[in-house]
């Protein structure tokens, strides 16, 4: 069974990652913890650049977490530059 480190609690991205490695791995594949962990970006972020950053800085400090786990996943949102 893969250890999956959630760099996220919101249970709707939870439920996302559970189905897209249950999807590749088949059901019961995997075990996620969710750990709360700072993105280093604003609450919002603003383009591409900056999200990208949140989700990474996120799964660095997930890892820093859970230093064991498998596959560490950040889904971070933000606003697209071309948006406003």
């Amino acid at each position: 069974m893969h250890h999956v480190v959630s760099a996220t609690t919101n249970p709707a991205k939870i439920q996302a990652i559970l189905r897209a490695f249950e999807e590749i791995f088949g059901e019961g594949s995997c075990h996620i913890d969710a750990v709360g962990v700072e993105s280093g970006v604003p609450e919002q972020p603003f383009g591409s650049e900056e999200t990208r950053a949140g989700a990474r800085n996120r799964v660095a400090n997930a890892k820093a977490a859970a230093p064991d786990a498998d596959f560490w996943v950040a889904i971070e949102a933000g606003i697209d530059e071309g948006a406003t």
